[in-house]
């Protein structure tokens, strides 16, 4: 009778097993499967996932529902109303490679609200909460571009490069600044003479041909940067069927035909390639370790490898695990590193920094009395490190001949000012990010990826601050309105609560704090990308690019503050959040 009872007993918990086994359902949300590197993310993700359920013998599977987004305007749309779906649908994971970084940031934080945790990869989504952010190591892949290429010609000549970007996702933006930033820590002069936007083959083919038609002439420019293979492999090839064999491509992705280029010498001199496999497949392993409670990383940079013509024998391709050769350190490994300027610790004694007056990143209050995030950071900054801080009030146009003139020792700028710009060095960690918002009344349903995006609504837009200026033609926006003078983010906040326009454009930032100081809460505001998205950086003169060490000054106020709460108090008085990725 009692192996009787046992029997049963061991039955009932058996069957309780059973029935605690639970399936997974992940939506994942693809970008492209025209741009190869990509694929291989998707193949890499894939192979781990099916890895994962062969092992689990039916038990707790992972189960997919894949989105492709595709290419273009039109993949920027379907992809807003993917994740609407996969929202809507409720599973236990998004995974996401965004087209765009502020695109699917409303859906996003829908996603959040609903603790739906999202773990993203290649790029990041804007203000919004990532339960885990796996990408490659963009910057350091553009740095090793730009000091393989000032390795190729003689000191202290100017080179004139065309640049092909990409201003949608933070992976490319980061590849450019790494390229540019190896380049003026070289000393080198260059020039950049033309810039055209590719991501994809036929964005690629179209900026080949416009490059052509711009510089028909032989040398009439040294160097091609171009942000990924997806674009650049097609720029190439319209080149070298013209018969520009002069130039030298550095590129980022490591496409098996971009390698085959370095092999024969057509164009390409550099790729520093990601290891794309690899890159879905850390993904795939977070996914994992969270639905079964174990312990990953919030954030995971992967590697790039610099191929060239002496490397290429080493790259083990796109489905190979990572390796790190020795390489150069960057700027951002040096910011602590940086050797004490030449002059006496009374001279340092003052800093001065300029920067202009724009509430809430500086706030006059008074003559000589000043406000902002920015200068609270600092004043914090120099109280801590016992050094005076002089601002000086300048106008964005009167910036860059300040520095230039030793008239400060610093400037902040927005880096669309600075990016391509040679004499001079862009230091320290970010202190702001920066990108046209917009502002509209809560319900309202937007969708807000390029200026074809605006034509049918009743616009009201200002140059408000550091944002890129929108170019929006009377002739061809006949509902947009561009005000200018005083007060202008009132203005628009008030033709928005009278109804009078569907939306109003300008910095994201100044429009945030103007809501706070107003107290138009109820009014709702997003970041866009329709002028690019900058962040906002510590410039310095090439000759004291530490003086007062005040570049790690900031770094170290910033790693003590995020974490002690103090940065978040600050921000907090000017309706401002943590622009780093991880403070949602």
């Amino acid at each position: 009778m009692k192996m009787l009872r046992l029997f049963s007993l061991l039955i009932m918990l058996f069957a309780a097993a059973e029935g605690m086994a639970k399936d997974f359902n992940v939506s994942v949300l693809y970008w492209s499967m025209k741009i190869e590197g990509q694929v291989i993310m998707r193949k890499g993700f894939e192979e781990v996932i099916n890895a994962y359920n062969a092992s689990s013998k039916g038990k707790n599977k992972i189960i997919l529902t894949r989105y492709i987004a595709g290419e273009g305007r039109e993949g920027l749309l379907k992809q807003i109303s993917q994740i609407e779906s996969a929202v809507q649908s409720r599973p236990d994971a998004i995974v996401i490679q965004p087209s765009d970084v502020s695109t699917l940031t409303k859906y996003a934080q829908e996603a959040n609200t609903l603790n739906i945790p999202l773990f993203v990869y290649d790029q990041y989504v804007l203000n919004a909460k990532m339960t885990s952010y796996v990408t490659s190591d963009n910057y350091q892949a553009g740095w090793d571009n730009g000091i393989y290429i000032d390795s190729l010609f003689p000191a202290g000549q100017e080179i004139k490069i065309v640049v092909v970007e990409y201003f949608r996702v933070s992976a490319t933006v980061e590849r450019v600044d790494g390229f540019f930033d190896a380049l003026r820590s070289k000393g080198r002069k260059f020039q950049v003479v033309g810039r055209y936007e590719a991501v994809e083959p036929e964005s690629g083919k179209k900026a080949g041909k416009q490059i052509l038609k711009d510089f028909p002439k032989k040398n009439s420019f040294d160097v091609l940067f171009t942000n990924n293979d997806g674009g650049g492999l097609s720029v190439v090839k319209e080149l070298w069927d013209k018969g520009r064999k002069e130039i030298r491509q550095a590129t980022i992705d490591g496409d098996p035909a971009s390698v085959e280029n370095i092999k024969n010498k057509r164009i390409t001199v550099i790729d520093s390639a990601q290891f794309c496999a690899e890159l879905g497949r850390e993904i795939a392993r977070k996914v994992i370790a969270y639905l079964n409670k174990e312990p990953f990383t919030q954030r995971h940079y992967i590697p790039t490898y610099p191929i060239t013509e002496k490397t290429l024998k080493d790259y083990p391709g796109w489905m190979g695990r990572p390796i790190a050769p020795a390489r150069e350190k960057s700027l951002i490994d040096e910011i602590k590193k940086v050797p004490p300027s030449k002059l006496s610790a009374k001279e340092q004694s003052v800093v001065k920094v300029g920067l202009t007056a724009i509430c809430p990143y500086l706030c006059e209050q008074g003559p000589g009395v000043w406000g902002g995030y920015v200068h609270d950071i600092l004043s914090e900054v120099a109280k801590k490190n016992n050094f005076k801080l002089e601002i000086k009030s300048l106008p964005q146009d009167q910036l860059l001949s300040a520095l230039k003139n030793r008239e400060v020792n610093y400037i902040i700028a927005p880096l669309s000012m600075v990016r391509f710009l040679p004499d001079l060095r862009i230091t320290g960690p970010r202190l702001g990010m920066i990108s046209t918002g917009a502002l509209f009344t809560p319900g309202v349903k937007v969708r807000l990826i390029d200026k074809e995006s605006l034509s049918d609504k009743r616009i009201v837009f200002a140059h408000v601050g550091y944002e890129t200026e929108l170019d929006l033609q009377p002739t061809e926006f006949q509902k947009a309105m561009k005000i200018t003078g005083r007060d202008v983010a009132d203005r628009m906040m008030k033709m928005i609560g009278d109804r009078r326009v569907d939306l109003a454009l300008g910095d994201y930032n100044v429009l945030r704090y103007t809501l706070l100081r107003r107290q138009l809460m109820t009014l709702e505001v997003q970041p866009t990308s329709l002028s690019g998205y900058n962040a906002l950086m510590l410039v310095a003169h090439p000759k004291e690019p530490d003086f007062g060490h005040l570049p790690s000054h900031i770094d170290n106020w910033f790693e003590s503050n995020r974490q002690g709460g103090k940065l978040e108090k600050v921000l907090k008085k000017y309706n401002l959040k943590d622009w780093d990725i991880f403070s949602h």
